[in-house]
């Protein structure tokens, strides 16, 4: 028989291994959102210099394609139109519009400033998120969340000013146009967490898509039909770097949701900033771009409040299971009694016993 001393030890240490795995979970996740968002910003970086004029439109688009090409047409073949647009129809489009005007500007910035001042003006995101989801998904945030969050931000502004250069007033409409675009970030991801809480994986992605491809292809038939033909003839290559940016885009956009669903949209917008990083290793390596140490302290700032948020923050079970909206999840769901096996998700049991019978 153990005493109640040892019981203790252990289930201490137990409680600790816990902890360790949701860290270790959520900054390798959080990183491949890093990683994919500073690969997205060098191919940005090298369409912009190869292109006459900018293509914001079309650069969102690409994304979205490939979205729907998978999660699009899953859906859509196993809940056909009626389940597919009703569930969620009106939230997903309303989040449809602000995430492609979001990513839009964000393009649309890197005409006008740096690769350097997009990365890191990301950080404006972060407040907004903050605030949205303590009303809008009554979430609570500790002191030590809060001093990581001004301590990254901190990191962010060193490597902007480093950055800045008072000679060139294009920097300026650049980075009000990235601010803008990562406000409305930051409202979109704090929108696709609520969004999420009430339907699963492939559903939201597989209907928010459809919404999105129509906005930015009207965008695109607009006000870019034209400029991509044009530059598709004078540097075909453009097409393969585009290709690229839609292919990182897509593994963004499919890690998210899990991001959002196990360790929420705080952790996932201050994760991100670590985009710097990868950007400014790529900016030495791809562009023979040097640092000062301004650059390098920023850098090492915001590594260690992403490192704080993530040691201090609190994440769900670690049995808990996500619900992707898949047959398999929903059958799983209906055989434990319809209880509550796959996240905290609301389903329509009439429609997980037409998908378990069929």
């Amino acid at each position: 028989m153990l005493g109640g001393e040892q019981k203790d030890n252990i289930k201490e240490a137990d409680c600790s291994s816990k902890k360790l795995k949701w860290v270790l979970k959520a900054l390798c996740l959080g990183q491949l959102l890093a990683f994919c968002n500073a690969i997205s910003g060098v191919l940005n970086q090298i369409i912009t210099s190869e292109t006459t004029k900018s293509l914001p439109a079309c650069q969102t688009a690409l994304n979205y394609i490939f979205i729907c090409l998978t999660y699009g047409i899953y859906q859509f073949k196993q809940n056909g139109l009626s389940l597919h647009f009703s569930r969620t129809g009106v939230k997903s489009f309303a989040n449809a519009i602000i995430d492609v005007e979001a990513w839009y500007w964000i393009y649309k910035a890197y005409n006008l400033t740096s690769l350097t001042s997009v990365q890191s003006l990301d950080c404006l995101s972060i407040p907004v998120v903050i605030l949205i989801s303590r009303f809008l998904l009554h979430k609570s945030y500790n002191w030590y969340q809060y001093g990581a969050v001004l301590l990254s931000i901190l990191g962010v502004m060193l490597i902007v000013y480093s950055d800045y250069d008072p000679k060139d007033s294009s920097n300026v409409q650049g980075d009000i146009m990235c601010a803008l675009g990562a406000l409305l970030f930051g409202v979109s991801t704090v929108c696709q967490e609520w969004i999420l809480e009430d339907v699963g994986i492939y559903e939201y992605m597989g209907t928010v898509c459809w919404y999105a491809i129509l906005l930015s292809g009207v965008k695109v038939a607009v006000l870019e039909g034209d400029i991509l033909v044009k530059n598709v003839a004078r540097h075909p290559k453009i097409l393969l770097w585009m290709l690229a940016l839609g292919a990182s885009q897509f593994v963004f956009y499919s890690a998210m949701p899990t991001m959002l669903l196990k360790f929420g949209s705080g952790a996932a917008t201050i994760n991100i900033l670590a985009a710097d990083v990868y950007a400014a290793v790529a900016g030495v390596m791809l562009f023979n771009l040097s640092y000062d140490a301004f650059y390098i302290t920023g850098m090492a700032v915001t590594c260690i409040g992403i490192l704080i948020y993530t040691l201090k923050g609190e994440g769900k079970e670690e049995d808990t299971e996500i619900n992707d909206g898949s047959s398999d999840s929903l059958m799983k769901y209906s055989e434990k009694g319809l209880e509550e096996v796959s996240g905290p998700i609301d389903l329509d049991v009439r429609y997980l016993e037409s998908e378990v019978l069929s």
